[in-house]
């Protein structure tokens, strides 16, 4: 009988950037607030039992950080692979504005970005497109199954990263992957894995955070 796999997305702590309101794609990065290294211990602590085939995680730092707290709750912590694929959606020009300066100037592609990402276009900032973030960070995902067998994976990435991940692997079209939203801070979501299909058990989860 075949080991029923399931696929573990965590996305990063809160940071400076995302409490003053200030876009931060693929290049740029912000330290994890204080409470949020509390929150990933705390994760940390709630998924410690599960056995961990390999974890894989996007090399900017606020990603790498929420792993090293995550994983300090470990006994036996499984091996760590950092990968550029799962890094965040790539906003160029953008990053380092704020949601509000970026919507003055753009405002129907910042619509687009959350809301439609079939019609987003970014090449007026020299963004990266939705298409382009799909293929290198499900490339990662679908390399990791193949290299770890029927065991459970862990991804820990970013928000809008994760959200093209996960509906993407759950089969929806590219007009339809903000169809529930985005991801909270230190959230997790789960994907189980069984021969005939990918099945959600688990969305934008934070109630480690309550326990």
């Amino acid at each position: 009988m075949k080991k029923m796999t399931k696929l573990y997305f965590v996305r990063h702590g809160k940071t400076e950037w995302n409490l003053s309101r200030k876009l931060q794609g693929g290049q740029a990065d912000s330290p994890l607030l204080e409470d949020s290294l509390i929150e990933a211990q705390l994760l940390g602590e709630q998924l410690k039992e599960v056995a961990f085939g390999q974890v894989f995680v996007s090399t900017q730092l606020r990603a790498v950080k929420t792993c090293e707290m995550l994983l300090s709750e470990f006994v036996e912590a499984p091996g760590v692979t950092y990968v550029d694929g799962l890094k965040e959606f790539g906003l160029g020009t953008l990053e380092g504005q704020t949601i509000e300066e970026a919507i003055d100037a753009f405002p129907e592609q910042m619509h687009h970005l959350r809301n439609n990402a079939h019609e987003y276009n970014p090449i007026e900032f020299q963004g990266e497109t939705y298409q382009a973030l799909i293929d290198r960070s499900l490339a990662v995902v679908h390399e990791a199954m193949e290299n770890y067998p029927e065991q459970n994976l862990l991804f820990i990435s970013h928000g809008v990263t994760l959200v093209a991940v996960i509906q993407t692997l759950l089969g929806k079209p590219l007009s339809d992957i903000r169809e529930a939203g985005g991801l909270d801070n230190t959230s997790l979501s789960v994907i189980e894995v069984t021969p005939l299909e990918m099945k959600l058990i688990l969305w934008n989860d934070k109630s480690h955070l309550t326990s």
